[in-house]
C-alpha cells in the first residue's frame, strides 16, 4: 500500500486549510469481517480441508479492529460463529467444516451473508467468499447480489479454488462479483494453496485509504466561479492522484432586512364589509384528458386483437409443420441425435447425445441430468470426434465411472457399451429408435440348380 505523502486543495486559486487527515483503521474503527465457506459437493472435501488451513492463517495475521464470523453454505447459508467471535471459536468451527451439500445456491446464500453484516455495527463490512464459483440458483442472480453489496457497503473478496480445468470457468462468477462490489479476487493453485503474497497481509484491500477535513469556511465571501469546484492533490509514493469535486456553497441572503422594512399590507378593517363582485367572464377550460384516455383505450385493445392474431396463427403453422418423426423418416439430419443413451431399466428410457460435449451429472446445469444421490454434480462427459468418435471423461466423480465393469477415466465408446454412472447402468448406441422396426434379412431356402 502507497503512503500518503500530501494533501492539497484548491479552490480556483485559493488554497484552502487541510484541517486533520488519518489513515485507515483510524482509532476506534472495526472492519466486520465474515468467511463464507462453500460445502455444497461431497466431492470437495479435500478443498475444504485445504480451507481450513487457510482460514487459520488468516486469523493470525487479524488486527484488534477486525471482526470475524464465520459461515458455511449450499442450499442455504449456516452461520458457524457470530461476527466478532474469538479466534478461537472461529478454528473450532472451522475445524467442523464438511463438505457434505447436494446443490449450490450461491447467490441466495451470499445475500443471506450480506443482510448479516448489513446488522452488524462497522466502519467497513467484507465478505471473504471461498468456492468454485459454480451456481445452480433459478430465482437469484449475479445482479442481485451486487445491488445489495452496494447498498449495504459490502465488500466481497473472492477466493476461487476450482475442482478441474473443464470446472474452472465458474470462477469468472467470483471474479465479476468482487470486480463489481470493490473487492478484490484470489485464485489457487492445483494443490488449493493461495499465493503467500495474499496470506501474509489477507485484510489489506479493506485496510487502507483514509479521510481528511477540508475548511470551506473562506469560500463563503468567494466568487461564484471559485466555489464551483475544489481540486484535490494526493501525493503518494506511486505519483500524484487528483480528482475534482463539486461543490455548492450556498451564500447568505443580503435582501432579507429589505424585505422585513417593506411596509405590511393593510387589511380591511373587520366593520367594514367589502363590496362583493360576481365576474361572469369564464373562468379558463380544465384541460380535458377524456381524449387522452380513449386513445390509451383504444391502443390496447388494437393491440389486444394483434396478439390474439399471432397467437391464431402461430397456432395454425404449428398444426401444418410434419411431426419431427417424420422428417427423420425421410431421412432429414436436421436436430438429429448423434447417439443415444438407453437407460438399463424397466423404462428403457432414451437420452440423445445432441451436443458434441454431452455433460452427465446431478447438477441442472448438465445436458444430461441423473437425480441419484450416487451421482456426483458434475460426473461424466462425452466428446463427439470426427467420424463419429464418442470418448467418455470422468470429471473427478466421487463414485468413479465405469464401462463394461472396467473403471476408467478415459474411454472410447463403441455400439451396445454398458455405462456404470454411479448406481445407474446406460447402453451407448449410435441406433435410433426405429432401427428395431426395419424389418431383418431372412434367409429363405432355395432349390438347388439342376445341372446339365
Amino acid at each position: 500500500m502507497d503512503t500518503v505523502t500530501g494533501i492539497t486543495a484548491m479552490a480556483g486559486d485559493k488554497p484552502l486549510t487541510i484541517e486533520q487527515s488519518e489513515t485507515y483503521p483510524w482509532d476506534g474503527a472495526a472492519t466486520a469481517i465474515l468467511i463464507l465457506v462453500d460445502t455444497s459437493d461431497p466431492g470437495r472435501e479435500n478443498v475444504i480441508a485445504e480451507n481450513r488451513k487457510i482460514i487459520e492463517q488468516m486469523l493470525a495475521q487479524a488486527g484488534a479492529h477486525d471482526l470475524i464470523g464465520l459461515a458455511s453454505f449450499d442450499k442455504t447459508l449456516r452461520p458457524e460463529t457470530a461476527v466478532g467471535a474469538a479466534h478461537a471459536e472461529i478454528l473450532t468451527a472451522a475445524g467442523k467444516l464438511r463438505a457434505v451439500g447436494m446443490t449450490t445456491e450461491l447467490y441466495r446464500s451470499v445475500l443471506s451473508a450480506i443482510d448479516v453484516l448489513k446488522k452488524t455495527k462497522a466502519d467497513r463490512k467484507a465478505i471473504y467468499l471461498m468456492s468454485d464459483g459454480l451456481a445452480e440458483d433459478k430465482a437469484y442472480f449475479h445482479q442481485d447480489v451486487v445491488r445489495a453489496a452496494k447498498a449495504a457497503g459490502v465488500v466481497i473478496t473472492g477466493l476461487g479454488f476450482p475442482r478441474s480445468v473443464s470446472q474452472s470457468v465458474g470462477l469468472q462468477t467470483l471474479r465479476r462479483l468482487s470486480d463489481e462490489t470493490g473487492g478484490i479476487y484470489v485464485e489457487s493453485d492445483n494443490n488449493f494453496q493461495l499465493p503467500d503474497e495474499f496470506l501474509r497481509s489477507p485484510f489489506s484491500s479493506i485496510d487502507n485509504g483514509g479521510r481528511f477535513t477540508i475548511d470551506v469556511a473562506n469560500l463563503i465571501q468567494a466568487p461564484a466561479s471559485d466555489r464551483n469546484i475544489i481540486a484535490i492533490d494526493i501525493k503518494t509514493g506511486a505519483g500524484n492522484n487528483h480528482v475534482d469535486i463539486p461543490l455548492n456553497v450556498l451564500a447568505p441572503r443580503h435582501d432579507v432586512k429589505e424585505i422585513e422594512q417593506k411596509p405590511a399590507v393593510t387589511q380591511p378593517s373587520p366593520t367594514t364589509t367589502a363590496p362583493v363582485t360576481i365576474i361572469t367572464r369564464e373562468a379558463p377550460a380544465e384541460p380535458d384528458y377524456f381524449w387522452s384516455w380513449y386513445l390509451v383505450l383504444v391502443g390496447l385493445i388494437f393491440l389486444l386483437i394483434i396478439v390474439i392474431t399471432a397467437f391464431f396463427l402461430m397456432v395454425y403453422r404449428q398444426g401444418r409443420k410434419k411431426p419431427a418423426a417424420a422428417t427423420y423418416a425421410a431421412g432429414s439430419t436436421e436436430n438429429k441425435p448423434y447417439a443415444y443413451l438407453v437407460l438399463q431399466d424397466e423404462t428403457k428410457k432414451r437420452y440423445p447425445i445432441m451436443k458434441t460435449t454431452w455433460r452427465i451429472g446431478r447438477g441442472s446445469d448438465n445436458e444430461m441430468t441423473l437425480q441419484d444421490n450416487s451421482v456426483s454434480r458434475r460426473h461424466a462427459e462425452i466428446h463427439r470426434a470426427k467420424g463419429d468418435v464418442f470418448t467418455l471423461y470422468d470429471l473427478d466423480s466421487l463414485n468413479g465411472v465405469f464401462v463394461n465393469d472396467n473403471k476408467v477415466t478415459k474411454q472410447v465408446l463403441h455400439e451396445g457399451d454398458i455405462l456404470e454412472i454411479g448406481d445407474i447402468a446406460l447402453r451407448f448406441s449410435l441406433l435410433s429408435n426405429d432401427y428395431q422396426l426395419e424389418e431383418a434379412t431372412v434367409m429363405q431356402h432355395t432349390r438347388t440348380p439342376l445341372a446339365h
